[in-house]
């Protein structure tokens, strides 16, 4: 009778823990779907990217004697680099369900920088912004006259310091303001050695970027005071699940720890 009665609460807490385990298991691939976003362009239609250069990299081209200019529809006012905006697409999600909450492409085309030097002229334009994980600036990189690549990455961006995206509705923007930008290993390699310097280094800061962009054509608008920035996690586990399930395990644990316990005292 005794083993009998072990058996049956044997096969139940077996039950207790598959079921506990099974709505962990469900509910942590639910959480791992990608959640909808609370807004998205999906076809930008202007404004632009704009860099307030850091002292210490002008200063560095100065000493130099590398004068920055602009190309193409690009313009540099006040310490400055603007270029506008030519086509892409972002979706924005909420900071603590995605990371890389901002996604998507952003297109400068027939724009960007010039790097002059004597007779030394490297030309950076088409410049697309990968906000993701990392983000990076990618863009062609001619010199002499020739295109030397494609599209390669040229900055790093770092957005952990970017602060919230604010909504003009008047005008019909979006604004993210405060992404680092800093020069790629690679392309400081590839600068020295069209300057014949090693005086650039990976890592250096260019500025930092503000990136204004129309919000008419979204397919899903702004919210209303633009979306909070701030740190995401990507674990796809749900918490309360977890909680919920480790509470469910200690539960028929402790059935079992009390039954048994009631054998015994027959």
């Amino acid at each position: 009778m005794a083993n009998s009665v072990r058996r049956v609460i044997g096969l139940a807490t077996i039950g207790l823990v598959a079921a506990a385990t099974t709505a962990l298991g469900a509910g942590v691939a639910s959480a791992q779907e990608t959640p909808p976003p609370v807004a998205m362009i999906s076809n930008l239609t202007g404004k632009s990217t704009s860099v307030a250069l850091d002292k210490g990299f002008t200063d560095a081209l100065t000493s130099l004697d590398v004068t920055p200019g602009p190309f193409g529809s690009a313009s540099i006012t006040d310490g400055s680099a603007s270029f506008p905006i030519t086509g892409g697409n972002v979706t924005v999600y909420k900071p603590d369900e995605v990371l890389p909450y901002v996604q998507g492409r952003i297109e400068h085309m027939g724009s960007g920088l010039t790097l002059t030097k004597g007779d030394t002229e490297v030309t950076l334009d088409n410049f697309v912004i990968d906000p993701g994980d990392p983000a990076v600036l990618t863009g062609r990189v001619r010199a002499g006259g020739q295109t030397v690549a494609e599209s390669t990455t040229l900055f790093d961006l770092n957005g952990s310091t970017l602060k919230p995206i604010t909504i003009d509705q008047s005008a019909g923007t979006a604004t993210l303001t405060g992404t680092t930008v800093t020069l790629n290993a690679g392309a400081a390699e590839a600068l020295n050695g069209a300057f014949e310097t090693d005086a650039l280094k990976g890592g250096t800061t260019i500025g930092i970027a503000t990136i204004v962009v129309n919000t008419t054509s979204g397919t899903m608008p702004m919210p209303q005071g633009g979306v909070e920035t701030g740190g995401g996690s990507t674990s796809g586990t749900d918490t309360a699940l977890v909680v919920t399930g480790v509470a469910l395990l200690a539960g028929s644990a402790l059935v079992l720890v009390v039954r048994r316990r009631g054998v015994r005292g027959h």
